[in-house]
């Protein structure tokens, strides 16, 4: 059996929100024609970097999540802003504001979609190289961020203990682990 594309009947916004809206789009099955109402989330598309210092650390950022109220060990990224043309204008600026630091060198590793479920963004990734601190971290308001500095050859470790759970930070090692892999083939 071949899977068939979902009809779209129609859609309706539920909530609008500064960096994400919410809508309600109903669908009808190409197997059952059944009618089915998703609950969807539209928001801008996102940048995650894997940042490597000269002396070979990751750098990483700790950061509340409200979402499963704890603190976070995450790589830095976010929304790409509107003015921004490419993905890499906002990776440049993500790092910058988040960790202080600015990249010698980078380079795209894919893009992915963060959750394709419930919502309609991609997440761009990059690998930036010979990162070195450049300045104040430049903070939302809405964000309270520690840099921390992991060397390459903990993460494995780091990441069997639990230390780091989100899945986007571990979908951006695992695209920067293929790179690496084809470099060496």
């Amino acid at each position: 059996m071949t899977l068939q594309p979902w009809t779209k009947l129609g859609d309706e916004t539920l909530a609008r929100h500064l960096v994400f809206h919410v809508r309600r789009s109903r669908q009808r099955s190409p197997r059952t024609g059944v009618e089915i109402p998703f609950f969807l989330i539209d928001t801008a598309n996102w940048v995650n970097i894997l940042p490597i210092t000269e002396d070979g650390e990751i750098v990483f950022v700790r950061q509340w999540r409200h979402g499963s109220e704890r603190v976070s060990l995450e790589l830095p990224g976010g929304l790409i802003d509107p003015h921004e043309d490419e993905p890499i204008q906002g990776a440049i600026r993500e790092l910058r504001e988040e960790t202080g630091h600015t990249a010698a060198q980078w380079v795209p590793l894919g893009d992915n979609n963060p959750n394709p479920a419930i919502m309609s963004n991609r997440c761009y990734v990059y690998l930036a190289t010979g990162c070195r601190l450049a300045g104040e971290l430049q903070q939302d308001l809405g964000e309270d961020l520690e840099v921390v500095k992991v060397p390459e050859q903990d993460l494995d470790g780091l990441i069997r203990a639990g230390g780091i759970d989100h899945a986007i930070v571990l979908a951006t090692i695992a695209l920067w682990r293929a790179h690496t892999a084809g470099l060496a083939e």
